[in-house]
């Protein structure tokens, strides 16, 4: 079986899925950076002074600070947040303002760093001021509070010292002088009026005190580029994915594709290749079936010399198609009217149906016929040029595939072999159950192939089925259509009709009655007198003449008219010398 192989024409075969695949790729990724557009971030810096009356630190003094981790979750707090969005006079709700900041504390540093990102530079700015000053604030608003609630502590603790130095005045009054209970008494007032005097200074230095609870060292500034990635890495990381999984596909496909494209994959199976024929269109084709001077294809005298060669007795050689891509009508006629040229006699056997349809012969009696015993095999062999008769599949062909296996089928091809050097047998595809049997009843078999639409396995399965039951593979014949526009096509209309007009004209008497698209041109079958009313004896006399001349050209020498022009037209001279 042929391996994968990569070749870089296949893979710029495939170029269209790469180019497709890229596309998508950019229009995905452009489409993802509109669902995310551009934001932008601006960053405002914060210095954070110690403040007495901290909660979090209270009683702190100098630069000693307890925590500047929890300094940065306080700037997050829902207190910031909503002085922020106060300032802001935002809509947006204090969750969604806190999901756009970002506090920061650089390592051994006093300092915080907030960050708010927004989808406009002058917003990112506004944002990052605001909920700096708002930390602040707040910072300031709760040491004055606790400031407070020192100031309120102390001056209960300075009210209940008073209600106690006049306790301990009125026992002194009430003692004698010299007395033990004076001298108690006198201590007693000593020590509350010290107290008193100490809450005294305690609540003048609080009142007296004015916290700082840090500054803006670095206001936000105007964003100068947006954050993150910029809007045209989404587009091309998607046309650079997009790009990679359509080469990733392609190298696959290329690896896994078994389809023949050129005369070497076919060599490479390890088949030989009798020759290479240019097809015509299948309106050509009655062409080479009634006109004996219409041009033949390319490759089809090359085919003629290596079968030829490879029989030099002749006998029936089966065409098959190794698929059913594409039709083969041209090979077998071309290489029919290639051995009628060289004055062999040709009969050609339609066993699938395609050279019937071709020809226009779909409503003529035929094998079917033959096979079903409704005519004789003389009645439906007809001689359309000399040298070369034809046989057409028969119009109730589709319900009679079944005969083709059948006895009669040996007996009527059994019956062409004596008046034709070659019998050609124009088969179905290789994989129809009637293949095998039609390749049992010839000597010589040989497989079409289409290139750019017969596969490898296609070519390999066809060989198993035509060789199974001991039949010769003779070789490939390559079918590779010429890519012709559609202009070309419809010039070429014209010229097969010129072709095929001058021959019917020849063929048909002056006066006769309407006759088929194709009569025989060969007087001296039985056929050419049944479709004229009356022979003339002129004619007879031509027919012994043509019956002489044909037997005394069976016997001459091969191929009297290959020479040059079949090097030249195949372009195969190396390979007919070492033939």
């Amino acid at each position: 079986m042929q391996g994968s192989r990569f070749t870089w024409s296949g893979l710029a075969r495939r170029l269209p899925v790469i180019l497709v695949l890229a596309a998508v790729g950019t229009t995905l990724g452009f489409l993802g950076a509109r669902q995310q557009p551009a934001t932008y971030t601006a960053t405002a810096t914060v210095l954070v002074e110690p403040a007495n009356g901290n909660p979090y630190a209270p009683g702190a003094r100098g630069q000693n600070l307890a925590n500047l981790g929890t300094e940065a979750q306080l700037v997050s707090s829902d207190a910031v947040a909503q002085l922020a969005k106060t300032t802001l006079r935002s809509k947006a709700s204090v969750a969604a303002l806190v999901e756009q900041l970002a506090v920061t504390n650089p390592p051994n540093s006093q300092v915080l760093e907030v960050a708010y990102t927004d989808i406009t530079p002058a917003a990112a700015r506004d944002g990052a001021n605001a909920f700096a000053s708002a930390y602040l604030v707040a910072r300031e608003r709760r040491a004055a509070e606790s400031v407070q609630a020192q100031i309120n502590n102390l001056t209960k603790a300075r009210t209940a010292n008073q209600s106690a130095l006049q306790r301990n005045l009125q026992a002194l009054n009430k003692t004698t002088a010299g007395t033990p209970a004076r001298v108690l008494a006198d201590q007693r007032v000593a020590t509350t009026t010290a107290e008193a005097t100490k809450l005294e200074n305690q609540i003048s230095d609080l009142r007296l005190f004015q916290g700082d609870p840090g500054q803006v060292l670095s206001p936000a500034n105007l964003p100068t580029g947006a954050a993150g990635l910029p809007g045209w890495i989404m587009p091309v990381a998607g046309a650079g994915v997009g790009l990679l999984l359509g080469l990733v596909l392609a190298v696959m496909r290329a690896l896994n594709d078994r389809t023949l494209r050129t005369v070497e994959d076919v060599k490479a199976l390890g088949y030989p290749v009798l020759s290479t024929v240019q097809p015509a269109a299948d309106e050509h084709a009655d062409a080479l079936l009634v006109d004996a001077s219409a041009g033949l294809p390319d490759g089809a005298r090359l085919l003629r010399s290596v079968l030829g060669v490879a029989s030099p007795d002749g006998g029936a050689v089966l065409l098959v198609p190794a698929g059913a891509a594409e039709s083969h009508t041209t090979t077998p006629l071309a290489l029919a009217a290639a051995l009628a040229r060289a004055d062999q006699t040709v009969a050609v056997v339609d066993a699938g149906g395609e050279l019937t349809r071709a020809t226009g012969l779909g409503d003529t009696a035929g094998v079917a016929d033959v096979l079903n015993e409704v005519a004789a095999p003389g009645e439906v062999v007809t001689e359309y040029q000399p040298n070369l008769r034809f046989v057409p599949v028969g119009p109730t062909f589709s319900a009679s595939v079944d005969k083709l296996a059948s006895p009669q089928m040996r007996e009527f091809l059994d019956g062409l072999t004596p008046e034709s050097r070659w019998v050609l047998v124009a088969g179905p595809i290789a994989s129809a159950p009637e293949t095998l049997t039609l390749a049992d009843l010839c000597t010589d078999v040989i497989v079409l192939v289409s290139l750019r639409q017969t596969t490898s396995v296609d070519l390999q399965h066809a060989a198993e089925a035509v060789t199974r039951g001991g039949a010769r593979l003779v070789g490939v014949v390559v079918d590779q259509s010429p890519r012709k526009s559609r202009k070309n096509k419809q010039e070429e209309a014209p010229v097969a009709a010129t072709e095929v007009a001058p021959a019917a004209a020849a063929s048909a008497p002056e006066a006769a009655a309407p006759s088929p698209k194709l009569v025989a041109v060969d007087e001296r079958t039985e056929e050419m007198t049944m479709l004229e009313d009356r022979p003339e004896p002129e004619t007879e006399k031509a027919g012994a003449e043509g019956n002489e001349k044909g037997q005394r050209k069976e016997s001459s020498p091969w191929f009297p008219e290959s020479g040059a022009d079949d090097d030249e037209e195949t372009g195969y001279a190396a390979s007919r010398r070492s033939v």
